[in-house]
């Protein structure tokens, strides 16, 4: 072999090991991206009581969680209690929610006004009246009443509106429960819930399918865009509510992210990460994730909300749903 031979050999063996050296970087730098991924469950909505009451006055969801052994977060609007006859069955079960150890009890309002359109006063009155028995009831399971979230994330109507409210939930010791995630399940639960009622169970189930895919998609969406906007994962809040279709899919959901390397985090220790102390650039009240509210290129908020997945095929049913309601 001449010394151009050996010199070639040398360099390409030195190339090759650049090449692998990098693809090792690579590889471990996507693997520990995977290992960082988090996410913290919150269910809004709770408690259901018309599902309860379906289903011998028990919650199917709660029993699911029970086997899953994660944190999960929950939002009250203690006027569900009163949606039907059983209020005493429903105080017991909501108080059952609130006493297991893994679960987290927020205020969601009494009765789930969106504070854009009552303004202060009366949705101060409803944050007020939505804590009575919950209070009560985590001060009984040795809990703080801590967390607050805005129905329909809607948090008031102008920069005005939403200081003033802050402020008081501030002095009322609450923290205002931010998402990044949500795939409006509140949708396909209902095209889910007519499946099963007219037996129709293996449209019930795809339906149950593409809400899981879905998600699954939004989930990879918001991390591709946290990368770009904010350089590093963030500790995700997944946002979804107390219905049929999550007492069936929520664990599908979750074994799903298990796959993807997702951790399962509380709501306190989603909200240590960084990201959550960020400033809001948004001062309207539409309730989409707070990943475009972190943006302050309005064009550029606009832009990835038209690029962010959208399942047509739910939609369009959703459409002809409500069109056959009017």
């Amino acid at each position: 072999m001449d010394d151009r031979t050996a010199g070639a050999g040398t360099h390409s063996g030195q190339a090759m090991r650049k090449y692998l050296l990098t693809a090792l970087v690579c590889m471990s730098a996507l693997y520990a991206y995977a290992q960082e991924r988090s996410v913290a469950i919150t269910i809004d909505d709770v408690p259901n009581v018309h599902l309860y009451a379906a289903d011998g006055n028990s919650s199917g969801l709660l029993k699911r969680l029970d086997s899953l052994n994660l944190p999960v977060a929950i939002f009250i609007n203690e006027g569900h209690l009163k949606q039907n006859t059983a209020f005493e069955l429903n105080k017991k079960l909501l108080e059952s929610w609130i006493s297991r150890p893994y679960i987290t009890a927020g205020n969601h309002s009494y009765s789930h006004p969106n504070y854009g359109e009552i303004g202060f006063d009366a949705f101060r009155d409803e944050v007020l009246k939505g804590e009575e028995l919950t209070r009560k009831m985590t001060e009984k399971a040795g809990k703080k009443l801590s967390y607050f979230r805005f129905p329909f994330n809607g948090m008031g109507k102008d920069s005005a509106e939403q200081v003033r409210m802050t402020q008081f939930l501030t002095e009322h010791h609450y923290v205002s429960t931010p998402f990044t995630v949500e795939s409006e399940d509140w949708l396909y639960t209902q095209l889910y819930e007519k499946a099963l009622k007219e037996g129709k169970k293996e449209e019930a189930q795809a339906i149950g399918n593409r809400y899981v895919e879905h998600s699954l998609r939004l989930f990879g969406y918001f991390e591709g865009v946290i990368s770009k906007s904010i350089g590093k994962s963030v500790r995700q809040i997944y946002l979804c509510h107390d219905n049929r279709l999550n007492t069936d899919y929520l664990p599908v959901l979750v074994q799903k992210l298990k796959e993807q390397n997702y951790k399962f985090i509380s709501l306190a220790d989603a909200l240590s990460d960084p990201a959550y102390s960020l400033p809001l650039y948004y001062y309207g009240n539409f309730g989409f994730s707070w990943v475009y509210r972190w943006m302050k290129d309005v064009d550029k908020r606009r832009s990835l909300m038209r690029a962010e997945p959208v399942d047509m095929e739910t939609q369009n049913a959703y459409e002809a749903l409500t069109k056959g309601k009017k």
